[in-house]
């Protein structure tokens, strides 16, 4: 079961999830979806996130789930008095899991949470807000955890928010508020205009005597696709563009990955954590951004022919996608931890 709208259409309510099961019937590991894009793009019921194959040949439920993104869900002050609707938005879903995730087969005693991008950034400031967080393992992909938002960096954005909105922002219009978002993006220099405010990722405050298996991925070349934004033109690979993109890399994600992984186990966690090398071929971004997304979920239909994926024949990204797919489910099944493979290296 599960369907995702073939054109998604932008809302106030989107607090949505789908579900994908094998069978009602059961007591199966539940996999929960948090997508990337910043804060600022994308829901759970894109297409590219559909579950079903993660879900059949892994023999769990999987949920992926759409929350408040932007100015409705990190505007601070935030609206009606809700620091982090967005976030909250996150946890109310995981609410939601528990109370009915058993009508759909599904174990609320073991529930899996796992996120790229963003969808990292946002399981890490669960851990950095929750004692006892409402699952029991996490994957976190390409979390960009070098980017945080401080309150005078919030309140910054307030301002320039207000000042593009130009009236009070109850008599303000959605259009309207889309419309000011959009200034604090391009008034923005940092890597998160909108986001999660006063949340340390890297502090989590996770108690001790919780036991949480969490598995961190970062890829080789996580940071080309942002290095690339440096040539509007697309002349994106020499030496200067390689050595940002190594930079970038450690910078945002494979340092600060491990500095998380290191205060995780520090309170007694269970941490592993794995570099994602596959490069497709022809590819001119190598092993960047996003790069195991069409791996994980599959869809031909929307993944083949992707740019980050070069001239890489479906069949290969097919066999390294089935290696994939069994690997996470086995990790929210039991705990199991990837095998190390040509794709997928053993870091800490």
């Amino acid at each position: 079961m599960g369907t995702l709208q073939e054109t998604p259409v932008m809302s106030e309510d989107c607090q949505v999830l789908s579900v994908w099961s094998p069978d009602p019937a059961g007591k199966r590991p539940v996999m929960v979806w948090i997508h990337g894009g910043a804060y600022v793009t994308g829901g759970g019921e894109e297409a590219w996130y559909d579950a079903s194959r993660l879900a059949d040949e892994g023999d769990v439920v999987a949920v992926t789930i759409t929350h408040r993104l932007g100015a409705f869900g990190y505007f601070s002050p935030a609206p009606c008095g809700v620091r982090n609707p967005g976030l909250e938005d996150q946890l109310a879903a995981l609410a939601w899991v528990q109370r009915n995730i058993a009508k759909f087969g599904g174990d609320p005693d073991n529930v899996t949470v796992f996120g790229q991008s963003a969808g990292g950034h946002a399981i890490a400031s669960i851990l950095g807000t929750c004692e006892r967080p409402p699952f029991s393992r996490a994957i976190l992909q390409s979390a960009p955890l070098g980017m945080t938002i401080g309150q005078k960096d919030a309140e910054a954005a307030a301002r320039e928010f207000n000042r593009a909105l130009g009236k009070p922002l109850r008599a303000a219009s959605v259009d309207e508020m889309i419309a000011a978002q959009g200034n604090v993006l391009a008034a923005s220099n940092r890597g998160l205009a909108f986001g999660p405010v006063g949340v340390d990722t890297l502090k989590p405050v996770v108690n001790p005597d919780v036991r949480l298996d969490v598995l961190m991925t970062w890829t080789l070349d996580d940071a080309a696709p942002f290095a690339a934004l440096m040539h509007p033109g697309g002349t994106y690979g020499g030496p200067v563009d390689r050595l940002a993109t190594r930079i970038g890399t450690r910078m945002h994600f494979s340092g600060p990955g491990r500095k998380l992984a290191a205060a995780l186990r520090a309170r007694g966690q269970r941490v592993a954590a794995y570099e994602i090398v596959w490069r497709p071929q022809g590819g001119r971004f190598g092993a960047c951004h996003c790069v195991e997304l069409p791996l994980l979920f599959g869809n031909k239909a929307v993944w083949d022919g992707a740019p980050m994926l070069g001239s890489a024949p479906w069949d290969e990204v097919e066999h390294l996608g089935r290696q994939a797919r069994t690997q996470w489910a086995a990790f929210a099944r039991s705990g199991e931890l990837p095998r190390p493979t040509a794709w997928l290296v053993r870091q800490v």
